[in-house]
């Protein structure tokens, strides 16, 4: 993480159901990382905390060095972490 150059949280719905939603915000503005949330996470965090990237999702996706996956699952929706929607060296925490 300290290297990384494009870093991304992608926040799933598994934070809902922990009801991590105050950590997760947390983690994000200590971090400074920017962040999507996944369809099924909405209103985990909010989509206009000005860290959300979700207007850019397509190129957050594909530019991001660095995957902190929290409560999700790399699947259909995530495009399966597969490049040409992700880097082909993407790191994936």
């Amino acid at each position: 993480m300290k290297t990384a150059k494009s870093p991304l949280l992608i926040v799933g719905k598994g934070v809902s159901y922990a009801e991590a939603h105050a950590e997760i915000l947390q983690f994000a503005e200590s971090t400074n990382i920017p962040y999507l949330v996944t369809p099924m996470a909405k209103g985990t965090i909010s989509d206009d905390h000005p860290q959300f990237v979700g207007s850019a999702r397509s190129h957050a996706l594909k530019s991001a060095d660095v995957i902190v996956l929290a409560g999700a699952r790399l699947n259909w929706i995530l495009h399966f972490g597969k490049s040409p929607r992700f880097r082909a060296d993407v790191k994936i925490i």
